[in-house]
């Protein structure tokens, strides 16, 4: 997974922070370093590219972007021990 990141994505490795695959879903996530490079891999692979099995099969991968930027979570009900953060 790997090595077709780098070859077929073009991504390089001190981009990406973490890889997470969802083996049953048949899905990989990826957590790239800035939106500018997300925006790169999308603009360039149109997204959409191919994974070329060990065997003749080739298998269409879509490429999407997840969730992105910092989401804020508001948590109500906290004992008045627990620091809110503030």
């Amino acid at each position: 997974m790997h090595e077709w990141i780098r070859e077929q994505l073009q991504v390089a490795e001190a981009t990406v922070t973490m890889i997470i695959i969802d083996g049953p879903r048949r899905q990989v996530f990826m957590k790239i370093v800035g939106l500018q490079y997300v925006q790169e891999v999308l603009y360039t692979t149109k997204g959409q590219s191919e994974y070329k099995h060990s065997n003749p099969a080739i298998s269409p991968v879509r490429i999407e972007m997840a969730g992105m930027g910092t989401k804020r979570v508001r948590i109500a009900n906290l004992p008045p021990e627990i620091d809110g953060g503030r």
